[in-house]
């Protein structure tokens, strides 16, 4: 029996789901139809508890804004590479991105009006998901996150970058004719994911704090939204890119049970 095996539930789920679309297929194919019977296929299931336990997912980590914003002030900032890197995650600490969209980035995407500033996630510039477009409001953290974005952007701008280039393009290490180590900034986005990710895991391991990655970063913005006014995880909820408030609650928003037994233990009855 396939449940005697060392197989989990999930891996089962798809399998059976990709066996029942195949046969779905099957049965419109010359020569098979009188040998399938459609409504048969929809027996091919697993019980409801073993779909709940597929689908039942784990618990997910995320950091708190105060351990974000040490790393961040504990990451080195001579070279451009680290000034790079350093502005890469301020902004993901700011906006809370995909990594897709934070690697895609364009100068032009930060804008600024009335005095607060923003990401423009334009699928015509970015790689939003769904090719959507949205406006990402900067987070109120403290001036100099902000700060190492946009003295950043500014450092671009002066070395002849133009709007439409990448905000965090590819930085080259060459040897010089002394035989010493340069960097040239190309005008080029970063070719890769991984890249963004190793970005953030050298910060943190660095730092003495667990690598989670980039993407965790939404979690942290959901769950502190929890403990806000509904207005503000409305926005928040816009900010991430979601059509229900129940999309970013139940991928985003589940509390630490430290957090759970504070919030409870606060309220009288």
């Amino acid at each position: 029996s396939m449940f005697n095996q060392t197989l989990s539930l999930s891996y089962i789920t798809d399998n059976i789901r990709a066996l029942k679309d195949f046969l779905r297929w099957l049965e419109r194919q010359r020569g098979y139809r009188s040998k399938i019977n459609y409504n048969h296929i929809d027996y091919l299931n697993i019980s409801r508890n073993q779909r709940n336990t597929a689908k039942a997912p784990e618990y997910q980590k995320a950091y708190k804004f105060e351990q974000i914003i040490d790393v961040i002030r504990a990451m080195p900032d001579k070279t451009d590479k680290e000034k790079r890197d350093k502005a890469i995650i301020s902004l993901q600490a700011l906006c809370s991105l995909r990594v897709t969209e934070l690697r895609t980035m364009k100068i032009k995407s930060i804008i600024e009006e009335d005095g607060s500033y923003f990401v423009y996630a334009s699928p015509k510039h970015i790689g939003t998901k769904f090719a959507k477009t949205r406006y990402v409001a900067f987070v109120p953290l403290p001036d100099d996150i902000q700060g190492n974005v946009l003295k950043w952007r500014d450092h671009l701008l002066a070395l002849g970058f133009k709007d439409t280039d990448p905000l965090f393009p590819r930085i080259n290490n060459t040897f010089n004719q002394e035989n010493l180590l340069e960097q040239s900034i190309r005008k080029q986005e970063i070719s890769s994911n991984t890249t963004i990710r190793n970005i953030f895991r050298r910060a943190f391991e660095n730092a003495e704090i667990a690598y989670i990655n980039p993407h965790s970063f939404r979690k942290t913005l959901v769950r502190y939204a929890q403990t806000q006014t509904p207005a503000f995880l409305n926005a928040v909820r816009q900010n991430l890119g979601h059509k229900s408030i129940d999309t970013t609650l139940n991928s985003y928003g589940q509390l630490s049970v430290a957090e759970q037994r504070e919030i409870i233990a606060g309220v009288e009855i």
